[in-house]
């Protein structure tokens, strides 16, 4: 349970592009666009021939293990969720979980796996650098991929060329959360230097960009950006650094794995100086490990709102067979959309032969870029 007297949850609501999709917390809007997915041409298409009997796979491409598992496994668990019960034709559903590690290496190797296995979509990548590594692999094989997590501009908006046609998000992008940061940093705290720290990968360099850009833009004024490598404990040069600058604000872009250290040594040296970060720390394991040093600690969601009916049904089938809540996790409303995206979109396309299922890839990727829930 997040603790609202520990940490200040800042919640962003934005209008969300998705790729002609709804995500089920969010209401009615008609004016989707194709700037977050499903702008090339695609891959090579096959037909895939699922026998008689035999289940339709779905991988999912997730972090199982490790400093972020708290994030991947809810992810997965929520994706699969989807699938419960599920028939199309008299085939199953059966998902196949690869653990992508929310890294670029982890990614190429979870798509490679998960090619393999002979999936005929992806939920995932879950990190933005892992959904980069990934796209020429998924795009060559025709596997249409969903991500509900992964927020980099640049994984639809690349500076390589065309962005990939077999690949979709069902989240905002750091074009819209690295803006609004810096908005509110400006405007509600009032604050006109800040200091970036950031993950080096392709998730905290773009949100560097995006709430340094704003900032500046706003008025403000960037006393220093340094990088990090996951797993990194010791940050006491940055902290050093950021004593020696003039910054009111730490701008924390990464993951609460890293982030938790941080904080942790930066509160030795500073009880004053305003702390903000994004979705990546947004998470209860962050205030299990930060403890006390979260007290006023500033973190963003731009989400929908997660109310009403269909809401409420998820969460209450996740809670029942997870024994969590679903919203402990931020991107588990998300990962249950991409997954129905996808299940909706083969109850479209598949066709019977026999006792066997006809699954034409081309018409699943495009089944999917227009299909809503």
């Amino acid at each position: 349970m997040f603790n609202s007297q520990r940490a200040r949850w800042l919640w962003l609501i934005a209008s969300l592009a998705i790729v002609a999709m709804l995500a089920i917390a969010c209401g009615d809007d008609d004016d989707d666009d194709d700037t977050d997915g499903g702008n090339g041409d695609g891959g090579s298409f096959e037909t895939v021939t699922v026998g008689d009997g035999a289940p339709i796979k779905i991988g999912i491409s997730t972090i199982l293990a490790g400093d972020l598992e708290s994030l991947g496994v809810p992810i997965a668990q929520a994706a699969e969720l989807a699938g419960e019960g599920v028939e199309i034709e008299g085939h199953a559903i059966e998902f196949i979980r690869r653990d992508d590690q929310c890294t670029p290496e982890g990614g190429a190797s979870a798509a490679s796996q998960l090619i393999e296995e002979g999936v005929v979509a992806v939920v995932g990548p879950i990190c933005s650098g892992g959904v980069i590594a990934a796209q020429d692999l998924y795009e060559a094989a025709g596997i249409t991929h969903v991500s509900p997590s992964s927020t980099a501009i640049a994984a639809t908006a690349p500076d390589r060329g065309t962005p990939y046609g077999t690949f979709f998000r069902v989240t905002y992008n750091d074009g819209i959360q690295g803006p609004a940061q810096a908005e509110f940093a400006l405007n509600e705290l009032k604050v006109t230097n800040a200091y970036i720290v950031y993950d080096t990968d392709a998730y905290g360099s773009g949100l560097r960009d995006a709430f340094g850009d704003a900032f500046e833009d706003g008025g403000g004024t960037i006393s220093g950006k340094e990088g990090y490598e996951k797993k990194e404990t010791n940050f006491q040069s940055i902290v050093t650094n950021i004593q020696g600058s003039d910054a009111e604000l730490v701008y924390f872009a990464g993951f609460y794995a890293e982030a938790t250290p941080f904080l942790q040594q930066l509160r030795q040296v500073d009880k004053d100086i305003l702390f903000l970060s994004g979705d990546g720390v947004r998470d209860d394991e962050f205030l299990a490990g930060a403890g006390a040093d979260a007290e006023g600690a500033y973190l963003s969601l731009p989400s929908p709102v997660l109310q009403g009916a269909v809401y409420d049904d998820f969460a209450s089938r996740f809670q029942a067979a997870t024994g969590e809540a679903a919203s402990d996790s931020p991107f588990t409303a998300e990962a249950f959309d991409a997954a129905t995206v996808i299940i909706k979109a083969l109850m479209e396309v598949a066709e019977a032969d026999g006792g066997e299922l006809k699954i034409d890839l081309g018409a699943l990727n495009e089944a999917i870029a227009n299909t809503k829930i």
